[in-house]
């Protein structure tokens, strides 16, 4: 039995720039046909820009297409976890790289992203973005914010792609449920 016929998928996005004078979220979902969709899965993934970051946009837009792309072309013998960590860790260097360059100085992005094979979602989260599940009317979420408040009006992000070369990527895996990813 596919995935198709035993799970229905609905997808749905809106983004606003608030208060903020720039939009920096990017996000994607690809929902590839067969046999890629059995052997690989759907991928959904939200990435905002760093504030403060010069260059947050390219960052958060370059993390988004580099993920829906390039999982799809990791090597089959390669788990999920596997596969989306080389990516985004390959990801992660080129941004450090676009840092380095003064006209790009902070090319950073939080990352949250779903990949959804066969009845298990695998969850990956840098940063804060968020991925809360629905279950019974309630929201819970799962992923834990990288970010220090170091007072009640001030913090700063703990882990982000671009900031650094290492790079620390939370997992985890759960049966497929209805999520929202979101940011804050």
């Amino acid at each position: 039995m596919t995935l198709e016929a035993r799970a229905m998928v609905t997808v749905g996005q809106y983004s606003d720039r608030g208060a903020k004078t720039e939009n920096q979220d990017s996000y994607g979902v690809l929902i590839p046909e067969s046999p890629l969709l059995e052997s690989k899965g759907i991928v959904a993934v939200l990435a905002d820009g760093v504030s403060g970051s010069a260059a947050g946009r390219v960052a958060s837009e370059t993390s988004v297409k580099s993920l829906l792309h390039d999982y799809f072309c990791t090597a089959e013998s390669w788990t999920v976890k596997t596969s989306v960590e080389k990516v985004l860790l390959a990801t992660n260097r080129w941004l450090c790289g676009q840092g380095a360059d003064s006209t790009r100085r902070s090319c950073a992005t939080t990352l949250s992203a779903l990949v959804v094979k066969s009845t298990t979602a695998h969850l990956f989260h840098v940063g804060d973005t968020r991925i809360y599940r629905l279950r019974r009317g309630e929201l819970t979420q799962l992923t834990q914010d990288h970010r220090i408040w170091v007072s009640e009006d001030r913090n700063f992000l703990t882990r982000a792609l671009g900031i650094d070369l290492h790079l620390d990527i939370d997992y985890h895996h759960f049966p497929v449920e209805v999520v929202l990813i979101t940011t804050w």
